[in-house]
């Protein structure tokens, strides 16, 4: 089982959300991930995660709405049984 962290940035305004996400990143370890939901598609968090070897997905609803999952890449199958990708 991974543990989840959860960032709700729909109501903040920038560069908070990526300054809370880049925090919450950096202390990440292998088992855990982080679920951020933000009413864009944060493009610059995406550079961050790569200079990490995070891996990331972006769930996008029909408002706009996104669900982002970082991860790193040795969790994704775990992540996949558990159905959060």
């Amino acid at each position: 089982m991974l543990i989840e962290t959860t960032l709700d940035a729909r109501d903040m305004a920038p560069p908070e959300p990526f300054d809370r996400a880049t925090a919450i990143l950096r202390q990440l370890q292998p088992g855990q991930y982080l679920r951020m939901l933000h009413r864009r598609v944060p493009y610059p968090l995406f550079e961050f995660c790569r200079g990490m070897s995070l891996a990331y997905r972006v769930n996008e609803d029909a408002a706009a709405n996104c669900e982002i999952i970082i991860y790193f890449p040795a969790d994704e199958r775990t992540l996949r049984q558990e159905r959060v990708l």
